[in-house]
């Protein structure tokens, strides 16, 4: 498979049932693959449609059939291997039917919905609550505050009474 022109020749291999065709394939620059497997057909005589083409390099790795491909040579043949699609089975289509997308919004929308309900029930009480929550936090920063309003009364006083009644906070 080559951009260039290559001598056309026929063979079969000894080893098994594989046909073995040199010809000359001529691929117009800035043509897309479909274009190209359609030149292939034509020149093999093969129906596209039920085969599959894969191309490979000298070693042996597949290569994409477009434009680019550099001409091949004696010493970098490119082989063009034509398999026929062997599948049993045949795909499922991968749709899901839109009886099941719209029941599961449904329900994903009823479960939003209850717990929109729940909250909007239990606004009272969340603001009791936080109120409840609010008024401990205030009446326990009060006792500390009196605790160390009351120490620090303790610690100003600068009257000698002759002993240390409470040892200083320092």
């Amino acid at each position: 498979m080559k951009s260039d022109p290559q001598p056309a020749s026929l063979a079969r291999t000894p080893r098994d049932d594989r046909v073995v065709a040199l010809r000359e394939v001529s691929i117009p620059p800035a043509a897309e693959a479909t274009v190209i497997i359609q030149i292939i057909t034509n020149t093999f005589g093969l129906n596209s449609s039920d085969v599959i083409f894969k191309l490979r390099n000298q070693r042996g790795f597949l290569i994409p059939l477009n434009s680019s491909i550099p001409a091949n040579s004696k010493h970098i043949p490119y082989v063009l291997e034509v398999c026929k699609i062997f599948q049993h089975v045949r795909p499922k289509a991968r749709t899901i039917p839109m009886t099941v997308i719209n029941q599961s919004m449904k329900t994903r929308l009823q479960i939003i919905d209850r717990r929109i309900q729940r909250l909007e029930e239990l606004l009272p009480q969340i603001k009791l609550r936080c109120n409840e929550k609010r008024s401990q936090e205030i009446e326990c920063l009060n006792q500390k505050l009196r605790f160390l309003h009351k120490r620090m009364q303790v610690v100003d006083s600068r009257s000698w009474k002759g002993a240390l009644t409470r040892a200083p906070l320092w």
